[in-house]
Formats: C-alpha cells, structure tokens, sequence
C-alpha cells in the first residue's frame, strides 16, 4: 500500500513547504480513485488513527488559541485540517504545538470534508466498509492529557499561536 502521508502529499498537490493549504477533499478523491478497495479502506482506517493520535488536551487548546475558539466538533475538523497538512504539521502538533504557526497560511484551520473521503469512495465503489467501524476508540472520546481549565490563561502557554492570532487583527 502507498504510504498514508504520500497520498495526503498528493492530495496537496506534491510536497510543499508549510504553506501548501491542506490536502484538497476533491484532490484527494482523484488520488483514492486511483487505488484499489483495500488500499482505500486502509488509508480511512490510518486517516481514523491520526485523529486517534492528535486527540490530546495540548492540541485541542493549541488549536484554540489558533481559531479564537473551538467547539467539540471545531477540534475534530481542526485535526483533519492538521492531517490534511501533512506529516510534518501532525508530528509538529504532538510534539510542541505553538509551533504549528509556520504551518497556518490562513485563520480557516478546518477541513471538516477530508475524512469522508475514502468512506465516499468505496460507497460509490459498493463496498459495504466504513473505516470508522474498523477501529476500537472513538477518535472523539475524552482528550488525552491535562486540561487548562481556564481559557483565559491559553494565549500565555501558545504565545507563538496567540501572537499569529493577534496579527490577524
């Protein structure tokens, strides 16, 4: 099977720098037509996996102080954004995420249609999978990690993020 970053890559239209926009939904269906039905089914289950692995408390306030403000489902699309940016961004995030900031290119941090992708395509394929049931968490249960309880206090633990924030005016 193609490597899961490759084909988000290509559905960014190569390997970018960090300003290359997150994968494009339409793109990446183009990239997943061109595989076959498990290999489709395989990138849904790693696409569920990453959401799995970016579900921490860290990323979520990151992706807070980043947006101005982040609903349940805000976090989830936030991280579909992260993934469709690519490796480097996800790793970026799990690591120190007030670092994502050469990673933002606009304040739409969000790419909510990403992830329905793959289930689209084998849909249409008549394939009775959907990635979602083939793993055992949701990748919306509980964050991992510590939660800053006091919202007002974000912006001092991602001044990177909230400085970004600022110069959007």
């Amino acid at each position: 099977m193609n490597d899961f970053y490759d084909l988000i890559d290509a559905a960014r239209g190569g390997v970018g720098d960090e300003k290359t926009p997150s994968a494009d939904p339409d793109r990446l269906r183009e990239v997943l037509e061109a595989i076959d039905d498990e290999a489709v089914l395989a990138f849904g289950v790693a696409f569920q996996n990453e959401l799995i692995r970016l579900n921490e408390w860290r990323v979520w306030d990151a992706g807070y102080v980043a947006s101005g403000a982040l609903s349940n489902d805000g976090f989830h699309y936030f991280r579909s954004w992260l993934i469709g940016k690519g490796r480097a961004a996800v790793e970026q995030a799990l690591a120190d995420p007030d670092g994502l900031v050469p990673y933002l290119d606009d304040p739409d941090i969000d790419n909510e249609l990403l992830e329905y992708v793959p289930i689209d395509v084998l849909e249409e394929r008549g394939v009775d999978a959907d990635p979602r049931d083939a793993i055992d968490e949701s990748p919306d249960e509980e964050a991992r990690g510590d939660q800053i309880e006091d919202e007002k206090t974000l912006d001092s633990y991602f001044p990177r993020l909230a400085s970004w924030r600022a110069s959007l005016g």
